[in-house]
Parts: C-alpha cells; structure tokens; sequence
C-alpha cells in the first residue's frame, strides 16, 4: 500500500470511521465523527475496497497552526507503517508553520519519529459536578450579538484564524456563555454532548476565577458527567474538588514552530482531535 491509496473521507464514510473506531476500542461518537468529517479534512486508507484499514482528520485554521486528530489503523494492519503513511499525508497537506495533536503514550513514539516534540500533559476529568461558589456569576449566555466579539477574542488566544470553525460549532454546541468585564467579553465557553457525557470545550478566559466561573456556570445545566480536557494544574485541581475527578492523561505535541496565541488563556480546547 502507498500513498497513492489514500483518499478523502466525507460525511459518507461515517460508518466506516465509526467502525473503525469500534475496532480499535474507541466509543462509537456519531456526532463527533460528523462534526469532525465536516470542519476538517479527513483521510483514509483502504485496502482493495475492503473496510477502512487507517484514518488521521487535518483541520487546518489558516497558515499559522493546524491540528490533526483521529489517527486510527485497524488492527489487523498494525505494524505496516499505515499510521505514519497518514501522518505524513497530514503533515505535506498541513500549510502551516505548527501542526499540533494530542498523542497517547502509545502514539508518542510515531510522533517523536515524524518530528513531533511534547509541550506536556493534557488532564481529562470526568465526573458529575459539585456546587461552585464564588460571588456573583459575571456570564450570561451567549447571543448572536456577541459573535464579533468572541472571534475577536478566539483569535487573539489561540493566535489562528478559526471563525469556519466556530460558525459550525455554534450549531454543534449544545450552550455557550460569555463573560464580560466593564462591558468587554472577556471570556466564553461552550459544551457539546458526546454519548452520556457533556464536553464542556472550549473555554477561554483571562484568568482561572474567569474560567471556573464559566465552567461552573455551563456545568450546572448538566445532568450528569462533564468531561474537562486542560493544561493547566490549577484548573484540574479545582475540578477534581468540584466532583470532576482524574480520568486519563495524554501528552500535547507540536511540530515547527511553537503554537502560536497565548495558550495561559486558553483552559480547554474545543476537543482534543481539534484544540
């Protein structure tokens, strides 16, 4: 097999993702894989029309970072170099100066091999969450009116044009909030439903106060586990004792330059496979 076997992924083939997420034991995440399909560039590889034997989703976010995510070989093609086939596919199509994932330790060694350097741990928390105090709540929910001011404020962040991203997101979310300090929208988070667990991501905000306030805020409209994905200690601590406890842990990983924005202010990305 070269690289001449591989080819897009659409919308169509989301039941051969799905499947090939089975095999590997990831969940079955229709929506995720939709949303995925279509804000990103999705790659497969198969073999003699046969099921999808190797996926990898590129989402680039202009010419200063992209992301790539999904990186799946079936198991009964292990050990054939289909995943680095799609990582390079990924990488020669990225047009960016940082590409970025997120790897198991599994995957760190493919990465390593391709160029990929980790920046450190990536905390995902689970859990039904616990009453947040903290004065009054500063957020309200987002509207419309808001949508200049949140890309603004994205971009600034996360140093990459990401506007056809977050157009698509705000029909996948299922509730956003902002924050506003002396009238400026300083903050704002969303959250998605993914299966029986609610992803609150992304959330941006000037500090950690902000940011627990939002996700206070969006996690009290949840029935049910949340799920958190952060850099950042301080705010794992602070779920962990709000009832989000300790799940899993990956590694973030970039190629090129370092990523670009202020990445203090952002406190989880929007999914792990998209940042």
């Amino acid at each position: 097999m070269d690289t001449a076997s591989i080819a897009r992924l659409g919308i169509d083939d989301l039941a051969a993702c799905l499947d090939l997420a089975a095999d590997r034991r990831w969940p079955r995440s229709r929506r995720k894989w939709s949303f995925l399909l279509t804000v990103g560039e999705g790659f497969g590889l198969r073999e003699q029309q046969r099921d999808l034997a190797g996926s990898v989703i590129l989402s680039r976010f202009g010419p200063r970072l992209a992301w790539i995510g999904m990186v799946l070989v079936a198991s009964r093609c292990s050990g054939r170099g289909l995943g680095g086939m799609l990582m390079r596919h990924a990488m020669d199509n990225a047009g960016a100066d940082t590409i970025a994932l997120h790897s198991t330790a599994e995957g760190m060694p493919l990465y390593e091999k391709l160029g990929f350097r980790p920046t450190g741990p990536v905390h995902t928390l689970r859990g039904r969450f616990a009453e947040h105090h903290h004065g009054p709540n500063r957020t309200r929910p987002f509207t419309y009116a808001d949508l200049d001011a949140v890309l603004a404020l994205d971009a600034a962040v996360t140093g990459a044009d990401r506007r056809d991203l977050l157009a698509d997101y705000l029909r996948f979310a299922g509730h956003m909030r902002v924050l506003e300090t002396d009238g400026v929208i300083t903050g704002y988070a969303g959250s998605w439903r993914d299966g029986d667990i609610v992803v609150i991501g992304p959330v941006l905000a000037a500090d950690l106060s902000d940011a627990t306030d939002l996700i206070a805020a969006v996690a009290s409209t949840v029935d049910g586990d949340v799920r958190l994905d952060t850099e950042h200690p301080a705010l794992a601590a602070w779920a962990a004792a709000h009832g989000i406890a300790p799940w899993f842990e990956c590694t973030c990983m970039i190629h090129g330059e370092d990523l670009p924005g202020d990445r203090s202010r952002l406190f989880t990305p929007v999914m792990q496979a998209l940042g």
